[in-house]
């Protein structure tokens, strides 16, 4: 229920998105959008809160996959942490190094390689468990699920990364509005499909690191739980090419430059954050990112008058999604406070 929830609320960011899509597709992605709204100076800053945040994601995801993932699969790369840390920067930079199309066929790749997981995870959730139709019904407790609700969309953010690919992709704008329409549906209802079964699942799982390799080991054994917690660490990394991948656009779209060229001083970057220990690089990531969505739809309003005249829809829109970042926003500073 709450997952089902969470995705119609994302819907409201997602209808904008789109209807910026329908006149704007360039490197700039959010940027762009912003930008056609009410000018360079707001969008230059909801630019620095989104290069901020997605910096300091690519500083800490690397850690996190070497000291929180591969451990529940591998205990013993937790003797390996420092090498095995030091070599996936590496492979990343060789990655983001590399010709465009080799990036892109290596992302393609892991992608696939996450639906094929998913879908293994849901038949194994369904076999296991069962379909509860529990799954799909409030018991009162209406509040916790609409909190949750509302926490989980906000998890959706990521799919904003394709539009910086916006000046690129064949067919431009037709593409990118295409791929809204298309594969956040189908991606909603696979996790949909996959969780719903563990309203029968038991606290071992929920409590487990990794719950869909706690399920998958109890009911099918120890090989296909590693399956699955590989794939969940290489759908990281596959995360961490794609932000890389707009990262580059953005900047090369900020300061007018070539995109390799963005590239090679991400990789600079990267490597120099990569060897220093941040504070609280996950708490202040999602503090800047939130806001830098923010600034995305509650400006919609004044992008729709610019080229037609503005209807109540419209602003309804702008709210409902500044609404859904503002709580996100809200949940990411009383998650920093500990309140």
């Amino acid at each position: 229920m709450t997952l089902l929830i969470a995705a119609l609320l994302f819907g409201f960011p997602l209808v904008i998105w789109y209807r910026y899509s329908e006149r704007i597709a360039s490197a700039g992605g959010l940027y762009a959008f912003v930008e056609a709204a009410t000018g360079p100076t707001i969008a230059r800053v909801q630019a620095a809160f989104w290069i901020t945040s997605y910096l300091l994601y690519l500083v800490y995801t690397v850690p996190f996959i070497v000291y929180d993932l591969l451990p529940v699969v591998f205990p013993e790369t937790a003797h390996y942490r420092l090498l095995l840390d030091g070599l996936l920067v590496v492979l990343v930079m060789g990655v983001m190094l590399s010709p465009l199309v080799v990036a892109l066929a290596v992302t393609a790749a892991i992608a696939g390689l996450q639906v094929i997981v998913a879908v293994v995870l849901a038949g194994v959730s369904l076999a296991h468990l069962g379909a509860p139709a529990a799954s799909f019904v409030g018991h009162g407790n209406l509040g916790p699920v609409l909190v949750g609700a509302g926490k989980t969309s906000t998890l959706y953010i990521c799919a904003s990364l394709p539009l910086f690919l916006g000046g690129e992709v064949r067919s431009g704008g037709r593409a990118v509005r295409r791929a809204i329409v298309w594969v956040f549906p189908a991606v909603a209802a696979l996790t949909i499909i996959a969780v719903f079964p563990l309203a029968n699942a038991g606290r071992a799982v929920f409590n487990a690191d990794i719950p869909g390799v706690s399920l998958t080991q109890a009911a099918s054994g120890r090989a296909l739980g590693v399956v699955v917690g590989v794939g969940v660490a290489v759908s990281v990394v596959g995360l961490v090419i794609a932000e890389f991948l707009a990262l580059s656009r953005l900047l090369g779209a900020i300061f007018n430059r070539p995109s390799r060229l963005m590239v090679r001083l991400l990789c600079v970057l990267f490597l120099a954050a990569s060897l220093i220990s941040l504070l609280n690089p996950r708490g202040v990531y999602s503090l800047l990112l939130t806001p830098s969505q923010l600034l995305v739809v509650a400006v919609y309003p004044w992008f729709v008058a610019r080229h037609r005249t503005l209807l109540m829809s419209d602003v309804a829109l702008a709210a409902g999604a500044s609404l859904l970042m503002l709580f996100g926003l809200y949940t990411a500073i009383t998650s920093i406070s500990g309140t």
